[in-house]
């Protein structure tokens, strides 16, 4: 049996961002978002990568955050849906603004999703590998799990909104936030 090694890389950049809270009307002062590429990773027999492909790996790594970035700017300017990156806190009054909604109605589905498939992975997976005269129990055993733990995430996503809703609903004023894409224009520019 042969041992392999994984490697792995991760690109970041950050991107400067202002808003003017909606309920104390306070300026936020500069923030910085995060934004981050998936990880890109490359399997090798060797615990050292050679030059090139240390070389591949930077290069998956950048070509991710590259696409990271492009979604991000994407979503902002075309559908004013802003990323768990900005950040929506006053750090004045501590309350939530309006414009993060987006961000989390996006995301609502995305782990209920995950444990529906992982769900019918798994019950599958026990159902035919399993050698047992239950097998088909354990099957719907480990399905039904999944499938309540999707929709518990549904019904604590949906919750979170709920409650950010509530929070923000009463604010005077609708303000958006100002982000200095300057910053990544270079990332933004590549194809």
């Amino acid at each position: 049996m042969s041992t392999y090694y994984k490697h792995t890389k991760t690109e970041t950049i950050e991107v400067p961002y202002s808003f003017r809270c909606e309920q104390c009307m306070k300026d936020s002062g500069p923030l910085q978002a995060t934004i981050t590429g998936t990880r890109a990773e490359i399997n090798s027999n060797f615990k050292n990568l050679d030059d090139k492909k240390q070389q591949k790996l930077a290069d998956m790594a950048h070509k991710k955050l590259v696409k990271a970035v492009k979604d991000t700017y994407k979503d902002v300017t075309e559908k004013q849906i802003y990323s768990k990156a900005f950040g929506d806190k006053c750090p004045h009054c501590n309350q939530p603004q309006s414009w993060a909604l987006g961000g989390l109605k996006k995301e609502r589905f995305s782990t209920s999703i995950v444990c529906l498939v992982l769900g019918v992975i798994l019950a599958i997976g026990c159902y035919f590998c399993i050698e047992t005269e239950s097998n088909l129990t354990i099957a719907l055993v480990a399905g039904g799990i999944c499938l309540v733990l999707a929709i518990g995430s549904f019904i604590f996503n949906s919750i979170k909104i709920a409650n950010k809703q509530r929070k923000t609903s009463d604010s005077v004023q609708k303000n958006l936030p100002i982000i200095e894409w300057t910053a990544v224009q270079n990332i933004l520019n590549e194809q």
